[in-house]
């Protein structure tokens, strides 16, 4: 595909009609104009597999250099500057079963958020599918909290 080409496509290429946008009532303010194609994969993800019966969550750095709101930088990370996903994966095959991009600190988390850290919020965003099923959760030490676990395994939910 020729450079022309492809700046055609990409000045035309819209996923959302930016009039009918409310911001207010959007589910993710800051996802407005990919919001609908990210939903779409997220709903694609869930509903061609089911995952065995251990899961991990962990975080990741998709490598981003220009302009943009959410956009993180990590010193620590090798791409240090970037959009960051929140993600659940299975255990074995590593297959991506359910993202969260991190859009700031209005990002819409789980129902019960007053109550608990961001990161058991986002832990629990991430398993709302799969909570009360029986599943085994992996997480590292940013999101590890006796609050966590013990919300967990009252949710017949074992972390690790």
């Amino acid at each position: 595909m020729s450079e022309k080409r492809f700046s055609i496509i990409m000045k035309f290429l819209h996923f959302t009609n930016n009039e009918t946008i409310d911001l207010e009532t959007h589910p993710q303010p800051g996802l407005r104009k990919v919001y609908e194609v990210y939903d779409a994969i997220n709903r694609k993800f869930k509903s061609s597999y089911v995952p065995e019966r251990d899961v991990s969550v962990d975080e990741s750095l998709l490598l981003y250099k220009g302009r943009l709101g959410c956009k993180q930088y990590l010193p620590k990370k090798r791409a240090r500057f970037g959009i960051k996903f929140y993600q659940l994966c299975e255990s074995s095959s590593g297959y991506i079963w359910n993202s969260l991009i991190y859009t700031g600190k209005d990002m819409p988390l789980w129902n019960e958020s007053p109550k608990y850290k961001s990161t058991t919020n986002i832990v629990m965003t991430l398993l709302e599918d799969l909570i009360d099923k029986g599943y085994c959760v992996t997480l590292d030490n940013f999101y590890t909290s006796p609050e966590l676990a013990e919300l967990l395994l009252s949710h017949r939910t074992d972390v690790y």
